[in-house]
């Protein structure tokens, strides 16, 4: 797994997304856009670690907390 890479805006609007203040549909078009830069780079990650099991047993399908929870997991293991 190559490492996760986020700037401050994409967390800034993920912890957005995850406080329920935002979700794709209501966001700015500055938040939209990169919160589908998130879930684009998401999708890839979880494609590449086969974990749909792990996303919906763990995350209930939540894609964004996943991907979140697995950026702050590689940065305590550094």
């Amino acid at each position: 797994m190559n490492k996760i890479e986020l700037t401050a805006e994409e967390i800034k609007v993920i912890n957005q997304q995850l406080n329920g203040e935002i979700e794709v549909w209501n966001a700015t078009d500055e938040q939209q856009k990169l919160l589908t830069g998130v879930l684009d780079k998401a999708e890839e990650l979880l494609e590449e670690l086969d974990a749909y099991d792990e996303l919906d047993e763990q995350f209930g399908g939540d894609l964004v907390k996943w991907y979140y929870a697995k950026y702050q997991a590689q940065n305590v293991s550094e």
